[in-house]
């Protein structure tokens, strides 16, 4: 059932890769891509959520293989996580350090050279920032058989998506901490000129890493773009149109614009802040076109009027500046809603004691 709840985007953007066949057929192969990226990674999130009383490789929603192991290459493919029409994410292990990645590998007759030239800048792209809340890229290149593939971090966690479907809404301090640090992995993206273009909760994984609780990694740079001045070169992601995901949209990406700079991805930050704290989507609509509308037109209404916690004036102020139409009236960059947010009164903070009592809780509740 956990899985199904985390699809739910999925659907929604499925719905729009069909709503584009007839709106703008050009987009159809990368929104269909990043349709199929979206699965994988739920069906990652849930991997690593596995009961512990459960064997490894037996996860439920995984595909369970026998090792495949090409003397030729540095990993051993141990468990099938996800596959679709442009290829398969696989449990991996490393030949020589024994570490197990996420291995994400593409056939090689689903794309042509000028996407294989897009597919490794990306990889670059990716294994070049650093920041401690960005998923890393391990390795990339292209396995004996052809294929394309890039090795990231296997997490111990669960996305936002799925934690919030699964187990409510958060509160506002809790809210607060893991949006400071999605902040993080933003401003240095953001200072390279960089934009990620596809954020909402399920590419946003709160984990247990590094002995501490509820710490933060942004997933799925795969849509990562360089903004562009009018007339100038396309940058990474290719084409400069409608990228994303339906609930989280900017106004200025579905209208195509020619320059998205980092503010959109602060815009879509907004809304995944809304639906922490409420459980609900900021425009919630059945269908992508309706909410795209939406987003293009309709004042965005008050994280505090939806959700069950006491959320503080100052919270929902910055959420509606977040979501404001026009980038210009949205916070400069990442850094500066970062020091807004931690300026946020609080009557108490979310600490890792809160914090591990949230996972063992509901650690406990999976296992039982």
């Amino acid at each position: 059932m956990h899985v199904l709840k985390s699809l739910i985007p999925v659907v929604v953007l499925n719905a729009l890769v069909v709503a584009m066949i007839f709106v703008a057929p050009p987009l159809v192969l990368p929104l269909a891509v990043v349709a199929f990226g979206g699965a994988a990674l739920a069906l990652i999130s849930t991997r690593r959520r596995a009961s512990p009383a459960e064997p490894a490789g037996t996860a439920a929603d995984a595909v369970p293989v026998a090792p495949v192991v090409d003397p030729s290459s540095s990993y051993e493919l141990r468990e099938r996580l996800a596959t679709g029409s442009m290829g398969e994410v696989w449990l991996a292990r490393h030949k020589t350090l024994g570490r197990e990645v996420a291995l994400k590998r593409i056939k090689p007759g689903e794309i042509d050279a000028e996407d294989t030239q897009r597919f490794e800048r990306e990889a670059r792209v990716l294994s070049g920032l650093t920041s401690p809340h960005t998923v890393e890229v391990f390795d990339f290149g292209i396995l004996p058989s052809g294929e394309l593939f890039y090795a990231m971090q296997l997490l111990d966690g669960i996305d936002l998506q799925t934690a919030v479907s699964e187990y409510g809404a958060f509160p506002p301090e809790r809210v607060v901490e893991l949006m400071c640090q999605a902040c993080a992995s933003l401003k240095e993206a953001h200072d390279q000129g960089l934009v990620h273009r596809d954020v909402k909760p399920a590419n946003f994984m709160t984990c247990r890493y590094g002995g501490e609780y509820d710490f933060l990694k942004v997933l799925d740079f795969g849509l990562v773009k360089k903004p562009v001045a009018p007339g100038g070169d396309a940058g990474i992601t290719r084409p400069a149109a409608v990228l994303g995901t339906a609930a989280y949209l900017a106004p200025e990406s579905v209208k195509g614009s020619t320059f998205v700079d980092g503010r959109a991805d602060l815009y879509a930050l907004g809304a995944v802040g809304f639906w922490l704290l409420t459980g609900r989507l900021v425009f919630d609509h059945d269908r992508a076109m309706p909410m795209i509308r939406a987003h293009l037109s309709e004042p965005p209404p008050r994280s505090s009027s939806h959700s069950k916690f006491t959320v503080p004036p100052e919270l929902d102020e910055i959420l509606l500046t977040c979501l404001a139409k026009d980038p210009n009236d949205r916070p400069a960059n990442a850094g500066l809603l970062r020091r807004s947010l931690e300026a946020v009164p609080l009557p108490k903070r979310w600490d890792q004691d809160r914090a591990a009592a949230w996972w063992n809780e509901h650690e406990t509740r999976r296992s039982g």
